[in-house]
């Protein structure tokens, strides 16, 4: 096959330019194709780093070009001043240059070399500045670029569907089969702007009304008022409610509608993605549009998953590099030692709450040497990450640059634990916490969906356990959440330091589970898939959807309770046998959340001002879990 991976971010190739984790898993998966005698073909943005490039790769420019302009519609409330949209240069090159026998095209125009540092605009440019749509001139580009190629034997690979909503229509209309894999985590009812999609493909010769039929209901009932208003803050939705001229659509169901198939990179991502389970987003979520259509399409969704380097699958720890390693950092290896590495994503990765965790540990006089490896473009202006590295000179040590994986290596293998507490289930499947289990390091997680793979457990004796699973989280600044880092990291440091047994026999599973997940299984899977799509067939034995309820997994129920009507508002008790938290949830801006006090009887009370309809009441259970009730307020009697 000739198989064209098409991501706007492929610098997996220099450790130097990666910005995320989604480039070196693009990098290890063509690089397998590649060793089964497939043509690969990345196709990306050149980003401005051409002349960079030419340092060390033969760049070429090809015979390509694009002209004219493009008119992007645009939503007028978000760029006021543009009725008629905004029209950007489609002037555009190709460039090409071949890295390991793998063949890289760069679209070069002066918007696609905008923005070197970062690759992506910033959020604050919307609205003002053409360079945001970015992204949308890259799709524009990369249609016209593969508009009238060979299309026989030939798949496209999409990576991540808000970057790339508009590709499968296209590339489908071209004659290509496209799968598209949903890379991470974002809110699975991202939007997009219809009229900008409808007008786009149009100009691009697809049909325009893939877009028709993709509105949500009204959801516009007093808990939905009150779920509308509070899931902004979990990231887990973005509340965009229809009104005249505003006319948004899921990206993921626009994918979904045109894709051969849509593929996701761990079991755990698939089922979060379709039932959003046990999350505060599960109930509206049922009521959603791009729900609807991720379910009509069952039959297309797939697990190509992930991996880890082959350079990680039989690295070597030891007394000796352990002691190299940390005696060079200037640290005690007698001591435990702690390991983070990750993409410096303040709510994403839960470093708030790591920073916080761990710094109270070390104010506490724990003795413990912690390696934090926070990837940022620059210098991050962190209080937190400050002030840890202020107060604990002498056990802490933080890079935030890039780092050589030979580096990462040394860290890793040098640590005893790993941690983890990535919120809001935006990790789908961790590779950095897979090198770190591979390394001999132990870790301590929150219990993602997207990271279940990785088996660490609420219970250490379960007989499958790699180590200390932590309460998921859907809050920003979750002190429960710190709370949990704090208490499971001195568990385990207890453990380390007494020389338990337990110890040795998680960190021999967490080595031998992050070792199974290799490239070549990960490459063999996407053959298969791609051999389908281009056969217009779909291969036997598909994981996935076929497994799960047609209907989001309800949990448990809401709890009881009951809500008064009296003269300082609605005196509220309510009782969840597993409950952790009950709060009450008023819709406004900003929405109102009132915690109820923990009675002696393990309810909950309060009251809350005076409403004419039912309470919403959010309840977090022990583990993470959440679940919405409806109280109808009662009057007062007697």
């Amino acid at each position: 096959m000739h198989i064209i991976e098409c991501h706007f971010e492929c610098t997996g190739f220099d450790d130097s330019l990666v910005q995320a984790g989604t480039s070196v898993y693009l990098w290890n998966l063509v690089r397998q194709f590649r060793d089964r005698g497939h043509r690969v073909t990345a196709l990306t943005a050149a980003h401005g780093l051409i002349p960079l490039l030419r340092r060390d790769h033969d760049v070429v420019e090809t015979d390509w070009r694009s002209t004219g302009e493009i008119t992007i519609p645009v939503d007028p409330d978000r760029w006021p001043g543009h009725p008629d949209g905004v029209t950007v240069d489609g002037s555009a090159r190709a460039y090409r240059m071949t890295v390991e026998g793998i063949d890289v095209v760069l679209l070069s125009n002066e918007i696609l070399d905008s923005h070197t540092d970062t690759l992506h605009p910033p959020a604050g440019a919307e609205g003002t500045d053409p360079t945001f749509l970015k992204p949308l001139v890259f799709q524009v580009l990369a249609a016209r670029f593969l508009s009238g190629q060979e299309t026989a034997q030939t798949v496209v690979h999409l990576h991540e569907p808000v970057l790339h909503h508009l590709l499968p229509a296209a590339l489908s209309a071209y004659g290509f089969p496209v799968v598209s894999t949903v890379q991470t985590n974002l809110p699975v009812n991202t939007k997009v702007y219809a009229p900008q999609a409808r007008a786009l493909l149009r100009d691009l010769g697809a049909d325009p009304t893939v877009v028709d039929g993709l509105a949500d209901p009204p959801l516009d009932s007093p808990l939905h008022r009150a779920m509308r208003a509070f899931l902004p803050q979990t990231l887990l939705y973005r509340d965009q409610p229809q009104r005249p001229g505003h006319d948004y659509v899921s990206a993921l169901a626009l994918v979904a509608r045109s894709a051969e198939a849509v593929d996701f990179l761990s079991e755990g991502q698939l089922e979060h993605a379709l039932t959003q389970a046990e999350t505060p987003f599960a109930q509206l979520f049922a009521e959603l549009a791009v729900r609807r259509e991720l379910w009509s399409r069952a039959d297309r969704l797939t697990v190509g998953g992930c991996a880890i380097g082959d350079e990680w699958l039989d690295v070597a720890r030891g007394d000796e590099r352990r002691r190299r390693t940390l005696t060079a950092l200037g640290l005690d290896p007698a001591l435990p030692t702690v390991y983070h590495n990750g993409r410096y994503s303040v709510e994403h990765k839960g470093l708030r709450e790591l920073f916080r965790g761990v710094r109270r540990l070390l104010d506490e006089g724990e003795r413990f040497n912690l390696l934090l490896h926070c990837l940022a473009p620059h210098p991050p202006q962190d209080p937190d990450l400050a002030a840890l590295a202020a107060d604990h000179p002498g056990q802490v040590r933080i890079r935030t640059g890039p780092m050589p994986p030979a580096e990462l290596m040394d860290w890793a293998t040098s640590s005893d634990l790993c941690v983890f507490p990535a919120k809001f289930e935006m990790d789908t499947f961790l590779m950095a916490m897979g090198e770190a289990m591979a390394s001999g390091a132990v870790p301590v997680a929150t219990a993602q969906r997207g990271m279940r793979h990785f088996r660490h457990s609420f219970d250490l004796a379960a007989p499958t356990a790699t180590g200390l699973a932590l309460p998921r989280s859907f809050r920003v600044a979750d002190p429960d959440l710190t709370d949990a880092v704090h208490d499971g990291l001195a568990r385990m440091l207890a453990l380390v330091r007494a020389g338990s047994p337990l110890v040795d026999t998680l960190r021999s599973r967490a080595v031998a589970t992050a070792r199974e997940f290799t490239w070549s299984r990960a490459a063999d899977r996407f053959l298969a898939v791609f051999a389908a799509c281009v056969a217009g067939t779909w291969p036997g034995g598909r994981s996935g959807p076929a497994t799960l309820s047609p209907t989001p997994a309800p949990g448990d129920d809401g709890g009881t309770g009951t809500a008064v009507a009296g003269p300082d508002g609605v005196a509220v008790r309510w009782a969840h046998p597993e409950a952790v938290r009950v709060e009450l949830v008023y819709p406004g801006d900003p929405v109102e959340v009132i915690a109820l006090a923990r009675q002696d009887d393990g309810s909950f009370a309060g009251t809350g001002p005076a409403t004419a309809g039912p309470v919403a009441l959010l309840v977090t259970c022990r583990d993470g879990r959440c679940v919405w009730a409806g109280a109808p307020v009662a009057a007062t009697t007697g």
